[in-house]
């Protein structure tokens, strides 16, 4: 196929499809669409095109950002009618807590918002907590035990600085098994009737409650050569408790002598301890019969887990001395 240039576009044209020129003794062909618009000079671009917006002029510009600011200030009133309208509908905030001196076991309850298919997580128990669930206050005929007896109610620890509670190994606890018993109690599970209380020898002991000296033994192994020294203690609602293995009792202590809660009264020992590490071997009795007082043996055991979780633990003892009873 033959083909010549077209002379508006310099372009390649088939001679059967471009449109013939005769001028001055020579044939040109064109493109048809070049022939149309022949007297339009061709544009050859000598650089590269960049295709974009085309400029807005300035003014236009201008107008563009009023308009703008405009609407953007308009939302924007709108959305602190909104929020102010929507702040109104809340409850009023909590008091600030900032100031307000809470007791250390005191829990506080802030109000909360949720939806009604909200699941509320539960609340973490702390490690009182879950030893208090794991020793219940027992009850004598439907009655708690510490409403009964309400000197077993806030209780001091009788170990000061003690690191626990209540121990954890099982042959310390009340009930756990004891070879040699000369008269074993049925409410001990005819095994051990306290519960043996550790830390260091010469740590001081204090009293649980207040109440009245009704036993002081200094001998070195206890009359009954089990015991060592020890007190035992009558509390005002006739219940006692006792603190034996006492390496010292304190000076000023004689029966019928008036102590404090948290008041010192001998040091942690291992006085008739033959083969255990030194401890405090502490014990409760509640009494038969309500009303009775003294030092009788007309009493049960109990045990004291439930009350010495329920314990404070102090850093240091009183050191008052006892208050003697009026002649």
């Amino acid at each position: 196929m033959v083909h010549a240039e077209c002379p508006h576009c310099r372009g390649a044209v088939a001679l059967h499809e471009g449109r013939p020129q005769i001028t001055a003794g020579a044939v040109a062909v064109w493109h048809r669409a070049c022939w149309d618009r022949r007297e339009r000079p061709i544009v050859v671009a000598t650089q590269a095109v960049v295709v974009g917006p085309r400029p807005v002029p300035v003014a236009a510009s201008r107008r563009t950002l009023r308009r703008l600011s405009t609407v953007f200030a308009g939302a924007a009133l709108v959305a602190i009618v909104i929020a102010r309208w929507a702040w109104f509908q809340l409850p009023p905030a909590p008091a600030s807590l900032a100031n307000v001196d809470f007791a250390v076991a005191e829990t506080v309850d802030l109000p909360s918002r949720g939806t009604a298919n909200e699941i509320v997580p539960p609340r973490p128990l702390r490690v009182e907590t879950q030893l208090e669930a794991t020793w219940e206050i027992p009850t004598v005929d439907g009655v708690a035990l510490d409403d009964a007896y309400p000197s077993l109610i806030n209780w001091t620890h009788p170990v000061t600085a003690s690191p626990e509670l209540m121990p954890t190994q099982v042959s310390r606890l009340f009930g756990a098994p004891r070879a040699g018993i000369d008269v074993p109690r049925p409410e001990c599970g005819e095994g051990h009737c306290g519960i043996d209380l550790d830390g260091p020898r010469g740590q001081p002991i204090v009293a649980v409650a207040a109440g009245k000296a009704v036993r002081v033994e200094r001998h070195e192994n206890g009359l009954d050569h089990r015991s060592g020294k020890y007190v035992r203690i009558e509390h005002d609602d006739g219940t006692l408790t006792a603190y034996m293995h006492l390496d010292d009792v304190a000076d000023d202590l004689e029966v019928g002598d008036r102590v404090r809660a948290g008041q010192y009264i001998g040091t942690l020992g291992a006085t008739a301890v033959y083969s255990a590490p030194p401890h405090l071997h502490f014990s409760l009795e509640i009494p038969n019969h309500r009303g009775s007082h003294g030092d009788t043996s007309d009493t049960h055991f109990v045990n004291p887990a439930p009350f010495l979780v329920r314990s404070s633990i102090l850093a240091a003892p009183d050191r008052r001395r006892a208050i003697k009873p009026e002649n």
